[in-house]
């Protein structure tokens, strides 16, 4: 358990010893006070299945220990001394591969494995990079990464963690804007930007408040830079990073759909001018257009276009789409189809969709069924739910502290813990809304609702001199809950709720039972 909690970064030093306490309770043996230190150092955040599923990674890393100790003690010697030996023996297991043997695999050889838990993120990077390796690399995705960081030294002599040591990690500008992107809910499934590049439409679906825009913007982002990577190479694309993100700024735009769009405003509608009424092109002509008008320095090849389409279920997009419907199919971009009429004297105008125009699209579930959609439309895209994400709240509330809180007032453990245990409850709040038979899942709370605690609190301390005690920031020493958390819940969660259990005979009790979920009311 120690070492399967090494690693992230997720959890505090405190949360991890009270988790290895809770599971040696009882059993004689005991935790010393010496490996604070180590707990307190993570590497990386494992992502959601790393702590649903400890039974999967603590069995994986058993099995492994149980293994090499079978081994005589040469072997075992030989294995840690090769890497790739090493790495074949980790492989060789009756349990499905999973982020502890990725972790496993760093702690061993850090120098060989990189710091990174998942095999999606690996897969992404060696794609993302694909143009560092020569034409016979292996296949292998550490050895292709433990190649490409070679590569990149020369790229990058000072690295770019800017630690003194010339470190270089994936994790860190200007490399993670070529690959990073949202998760995929699986450390070794298909990622969003692997999706996207197959289907060239994607739908990020969920509750309000799960950063569906935030994703879809950062997706294209990155969509574009790794395009540029491949299309510009290394050299151009790390000496041209004005061109770059002037690209990133002009080639995402940004539709926010409502009821008053339609097939006029986005593909073609008749315009008065003067006396005449003509035909004049919509939104997604322009976007064409626009695209087919790059114009990058030094004849720098053009980039790719992301069109982001929010919210999505605020309008009839099958109409709004028209001709553009069919058009979206792979085997249909870059042909031309005619729309019908036309202005006396000229030629019926024509809508071309091109290769390189990807489409994101974003829904919020509660107000619009999924399965409600046209199916034909709905083959059209592939789909990725964006759930509320604990680790996501943490890392905004992290962020924000220090922009939205007084310096005196600093994040230090104790307030962390708060901060990780408004996440749990959090979570514990969504379960209760996700078994309610008056909601469901549908009606989850997303995680930017509560980020907003931040406000809270810094106006809660904005008068006061000294912090609280102990940090009790969210919640007192009693466990009560401070001013602070009230806010939140009465001025957020709660109106929220109320209006999702509107003609509810159960209102009361359901707001009650959420309420102790989310406050701990004593």
């Amino acid at each position: 358990m120690l070492v399967h909690l090494l690693f992230s970064s997720a959890m505090t030093a405190a949360g991890k010893r009270r988790t290895i306490e809770r599971t040696i309770q009882g059993s004689g043996v005991s935790l010393p006070a010496s490996v604070d230190a180590a707990l307190g150092e993570g590497i990386g955040d494992p992502g959601m299945r790393f702590n649903l599923r400890r039974d999967l990674q603590l069995g994986y890393f058993i099995e492994f220990a149980l293994r090499l100790k079978q081994q005589p003690l040469d072997h075992r010697n030989e294995l840690l001394e090769n890497h790739w030996q090493l790495r074949d023996f980790a492989d060789a297991t009756r349990w499905s591969t999973n982020e502890m043997r990725h972790i496993l695999l760093h702690l061993l050889c850090p120098d060989e494995f990189e710091r990174i838990s998942s095999g999606t993120h690996k897969r992404q990077i060696a794609k993302a990079f694909a143009g560092f390796l020569p034409a016979d690399a292996p296949a292998d995705v550490d050895e292709r990464l433990f190649a490409i960081r070679q590569r990149l030294q020369t790229f990058l002599p000072a690295g770019n963690t800017h630690d003194g040591r010339s470190s270089i990690d994936f994790y860190h500008q200007p490399l993670h804007a070529v690959w990073g992107t949202t998760s995929s809910g699986s450390s070794d499934g298909v990622a969003d930007i692997e999706t996207l590049l197959w289907k060239k439409q994607l739908v990020l679906y969920g509750p309000p408040g799960t950063s569906k825009t935030w994703q879809a913007g950062k997706l294209a982002e990155t969509l574009i830079r790794q395009e540029a990577m491949k299309r510009w190479g290394a050299k151009q694309y790390f000496t041209h990073a004005q061109a770059l993100d002037k690209a990133v700024e002009d080639n995402v735009f940004r539709l926010q759909l409502h009821p008053g769009i339609g097939y006029e405003q986005f593909i073609r509608g008749l315009r008065l001018e003067g006396n005449v009424t003509r035909y004049r092109p919509g939104y997604l002509p322009w976007v064409v257009t626009q695209l087919e008008a790059q114009n990058h320095p030094d004849g720098l090849a053009p980039l790719p276009g992301v069109l982001i389409l929010d919210e999505i279920n605020r309008t009839n997009v099958s109409e709004m789409l028209g001709e553009a419907f069919s058009l979206l199919e792979r085997d249909q971009r870059g042909k031309p189809v005619q729309l019908p009429g036309f202005d006396e004297g000229q030629q019926p105008d024509v809508l071309v969709i091109p290769e390189d125009l990807y489409v994101i699209a974003t829904m919020n579930e509660i107000d619009h069924s999924v399965e409600s959609l046209d199916f034909a439309l709905r083959r059209r895209f592939l789909w990725r739910e964006c759930p509320f994400d604990r680790d996501a709240l943490i890392e905004i509330i992290t962020t924000r502290w220090t922009e939205d809180i007084a310096a005196r007032f600093g994040l230090d453990e104790a307030a962390i813990e708060q901060v990780h245990t408004l996440a749990d409850r959090a979570e514990a709040l969504n379960a209760e809304i996700e078994n309610s038979a008056e909601l469901g899942r549908h009606y989850q709370i997303g995680h930017t609702y509560f980020a907003d605690i931040t406000f809270f609190v810094g106006t809660w301390t904005e008068g006061r001199r000294n912090r609280p005690p102990n940090s009790t920031y969210l919640w007192n020493s009693r466990g009560n809950p401070q001013p602070p958390l009230t806010d939140l819940w009465q001025r957020s969660l709660e109106p929220l709720l109320h209006q999702y259990l509107a003609g509810s005979d159960l209102r009361t009790d359901e707001i009650n039972r959420f309420a102790e979920a989310f406050l701990g009311r004593p």
